[in-house]
């Protein structure tokens, strides 16, 4: 599939770097585009129905990819049922160049549950502040990005464990650079979630847990102060992707998900009555 200069418009150099390196580091980009939606499931596991949000948006090369991919969706089931289960999704598709101006297009990530816990069978937050402070040093470099961050919930609301899962990164340079950013972005969002508190379930399957986990991103943006992001969705990102850390507690349904497959307003708690039973792929 051709996606036009995607690398060249999406991606900037934080340095003038040689031109092997340059080369070299872009070819580790991604670019990715993020679709919400809903999908049924019929007890059985097999799948009842789904519908992709602003579909109107979504350029119709894309779309005929994920219907091809969803409509051959089966589901692990976590305990037996009667009744149709009815969920939010969101879906990661991702282009990797392959070169010639020609890219690899997939259906890479996958992420089901309800996220904002106003039925009280999941957690949700009560104080979100404070906001994370933008590095001072990434902001003179002009550097942004996303950390997505792996969240241990304990019984009173309070933050018991933090971990930057991943950070990606919307420019590139050396890979010291890289490590060096991605670690201020992480550690900037570290310092403010552990302030944050949480709702826990009241009622529900999880509510007698020790703890909850949730995936939570944090983006950081240049936009000039009380500017709005544009619209966004339907529209690819390119980034230079982080490594993955997963801590030892994290849970099997987040584990098998991928963190930047979500959207970036909200947490992610998973949804344990239901797991992808039917490999992702692509174009």
């Amino acid at each position: 599939m051709k996606l036009g200069s995607w690398m060249g418009c999406c991606l900037l150099s934080l340095a003038a770097l040689g031109a092997a390196h340059a080369q070299s580091v872009r070819k580790t980009a991604e670019a990715s585009m993020v679709l919400t939606g809903t999908v049924d499931v019929n007890p059985d596991g097999s799948l009842h129905g789904y519908t992709i949000d602003k579909r109107e948006l979504v350029p119709s090369d894309v779309a005929a990819i994920v219907d091809k991919n969803v409509s051959r969706w089966t589901f692990k089931l976590s305990s037996p049922t009667t009744e149709v289960i009815h969920t939010k999704m969101s879906l990661l598709v991702l282009a990797k160049p392959m070169g010639d101006d020609k890219y690899s297009v997939t259906v890479s990530g996958s992420s089901f549950g309800e996220n904002d816990g106003s039925n009280g069978e999941s957690v949700s937050y009560k104080s979100h502040k404070p906001n994370p402070t933008y590095p001072k040093a990434a902001v003179s470099a002009r550097v942004s990005g996303t950390a997505f961050l792996l969240l241990r919930i304990g019984r009173d609301g309070t933050v018991e464990e933090a971990v930057a899962e991943q950070v990606n990164l919307d420019q590139y340079g050396t890979a010291n650079e890289m490590r060096q950013y991605r670690k201020m972005l992480a550690d900037a969002s570290l310092l403010a979630a552990r302030q944050w508190t949480y709702n826990v379930p009241t009622h529900g399957k999880s509510v007698n847990d020790p703890y909850w986990q949730v995936r939570v991103p944090v983006s950081f943006n240049l936009l000039p102060f009380g500017e709005r992001p544009k619209e966004t969705y339907g529209r690819w990102h390119g980034y230079i992707p982080g490594p993955r850390e997963t801590p030892p507690w994290i849970s099997q349904t987040l584990l098998g998900e991928a963190p930047d497959a979500m959207p970036d307003d909200g947490l992610h708690a998973g949804n344990s009555a239901l797991r992808l039973a039917t490999p992702l792929g692509g174009s």
